[in-house]
């Protein structure tokens, strides 16, 4: 028997056309990918009753339903699929803006034993998180989360018919050298950063039904875009929004080395909390800022993001 080895592991994905069914014949993008944790979780119920001397009388199995993260590295092209997932939208022209489009795909995982290969997949994957962090001297990193509906009998082969599309190879971006025309609106001087964390929920919810083993259908919760910003404190100008609870408009332009960009706008932004912090000797005074984004009319959206090819 052969052990599966972690960096043999194939991820790939597909678009499903009727969300919860796979395609037939499908042509399947292999992905990108650091680290994931997507499995079938298995629901159990122990019923409460006594006995006499103290055991569990039974443990009832109750349901299924997949969830999990995808950690990966942000690079151009590789995930335009999965923000328009995550964003319930459809790229325009190059811009995405957030919407209520209900999408979802089929996520395999292939791991390499020798002369028979297993293959599982999850059916019916919504796109339900994503944590962006970018930090001075790193890559930029993203988190995703997800929920599905079943995930099939493990097998031994690809799906009949079945082909796989090369992963991209555009260059990972970084928040050292790759980050630019970052943008807070609203605020005379604006501030220094060390990080900027985004998080965008859909807040997905299970719809369970009596007589259904997993998940009858996924509903969309209220869209939201939360984050947080470390800087340095040079001036009152950031916070005195936070007091004041003014609207700032916070952007960035993330470049990779080939030219290619993603410009995120948060067109209206309220800074929730924050005062400066002093660490102790030898380190900078700092403001931490959690943040949250809300509604802009103008733009008909709480985030847009425009790609740019090189």
């Amino acid at each position: 028997m052969t052990v599966a080895d972690g960096s043999q592991v194939r991820l790939a994905d597909v678009t499903e056309t009727v969300i919860g069914t796979t395609p037939t014949t499908p042509t399947f993008q292999t992905m990108r990918y650091v680290s994931s944790d997507i499995r079938i979780s298995k629901q159990t119920d122990i019923p409460d009753e006594i006995r006499a001397d103290r055991n569990v009388a039974s443990i009832v199995d109750v349901g299924r339903m997949v969830q999990g993260t995808i950690n990966t590295l942000l690079s151009y092209g590789t995930y335009d699929t999965w923000f328009e997932r995550l964003l319930c939208a459809n790229w325009a022209t190059n811009v995405l803006k957030n919407g209520v489009a209900h999408q979802a795909g089929t996520l395999e995982k292939m791991f390499e034993q020798g002369a028979t290969d297993t293959f599982i997949r999850y059916v019916g994957c919504r796109w339900n998180t994503l944590d962006l962090r970018l930090s001075s001297k790193q890559s930029i990193g993203a988190n995703w989360g997800i929920m599905g509906i079943r995930s099939p009998a493990p097998t031994s082969a690809i799906l009949s018919g079945a082909t796989y599309t090369a992963a991209t190879d555009t260059p990972v971006m970084n928040a050292g050298l790759n980050v630019s025309a970052m943008s807070f609106t609203g605020i005379a001087n604006a501030p220094k950063v060390q990080a900027m964390n985004v998080s965008i929920r859909n807040n997905i919810y299970a719809n369970d039904v009596i007589g259904s083993y997993e998940p009858y259908s996924h509903g969309l919760g209220r869209f939201e875009v939360t984050g947080s910003l470390t800087t340095l404190f040079e001036n009152m100008d950031t916070y005195k929004a936070i007091l004041d609870h003014d609207d700032v408009a916070l952007s960035t332009t993330l470049t990779d080395e080939l030219g290619n960009s993603y410009a995120i706008a948060l067109p209206k932004v309220k800074l929730l909390d924050g005062g400066p912090t002093v660490g102790g000797n030898g380190r900078a005074v700092l403001l931490e800022v959690p943040f949250q984004a809300r509604y802009d009319s103008t733009s008909g959206a709480s985030i847009t993001i425009t790609r740019t090819p090189a």
